[in-house]
């Protein structure tokens, strides 16, 4: 049994570690708002209550609130590349 070659010193095989899903890069902008101080103060209070940030917050306000516009980038040719070649 000891020329098993199941057992390896009583160590177990070595798994791979998997990698976890690659999260894409946000970039971000620094904004700057003007806000009434109850405004400010509201937004204080909810994001502390919700458990996030005033900027997490209002990010969250926006995807949620502000959907009318959508901008898009169909991942077309460039432009540039297609008079040139119509050229």
């Amino acid at each position: 049994m000891a020329d098993s070659p199941e057992t390896n010193n009583g160590k177990g095989r070595k798994r791979l570690a998997t990698k976890p899903p690659a999260r894409q890069a946000v970039s971000k902008v620094k904004s700057t708002i003007h806000l009434s101080v109850e405004a400010s103060q509201r937004l204080d209070i909810h994001a502390t209550m919700m458990g996030l940030d005033r900027s997490a917050l209002v990010e969250k306000l926006i995807n949620d609130h502000l959907r009318r516009y959508v901008v898009s980038d169909r991942g077309g040719q460039d432009l540039s590349a297609n008079n040139e070649a119509a050229a």
